[in-house]
């Protein structure tokens, strides 16, 4: 990271300081310097790749032009394993395809991904609410 960190302090040289100018160049330099894009992306492989994946196994679940067979389920967990990682792998899929879907780095201040129902409690609660306020008038 000592290359990357010597090649955004001279960005921010080049720029007075000013940190869009300094981003914009160090984007242009992207296209050059393939060890700083290496450099700058290490951390985030993991979710790069994750995403890659995600979108060809969606793709080929559209009928796109690929093609991706389940995994069969490993004998340690097996079928309610495979079960629970599938739904786990719809509900990444369903996040990324949402209206209001969390961006990587904001998950905290994201809206809740899935849909809660009320508890009968609450919703005897919200009755009884309401009950209470047509009395009152």
């Amino acid at each position: 990271m000592d290359y990357a960190e010597q090649k955004v302090s001279e960005a921010l040289r080049l720029s007075g300081g000013n940190e869009a100018k300094a981003r914009r160049l160090i984007q242009t330099w992207l296209y050059e310097d393939s060890r700083l894009l290496l450099e700058l992306t290490r951390p985030h492989w993991n979710g790069i790749v994750a995403y890659a994946v995600d979108r060809a196994v969606a793709r080929a679940k559209r009928g796109d032009d690929i093609e991706v067979r389940p995994a069969s389920p490993r004998k340690s967990g097996g079928a309610k394993s495979a079960k629970t990682q599938e739904g786990f792998g719809k509900e990444i899929l369903r996040s990324f395809a949402a209206e209001h879907a969390a961006q990587f780095g904001r998950e905290q201040a994201a809206a809740p991904v899935g849909k809660r129902t009320a508890s009968q409690n609450h919703v005897d609660t919200i009755h009884l609410i309401a009950a209470k306020s047509k009395k009152k008038k």
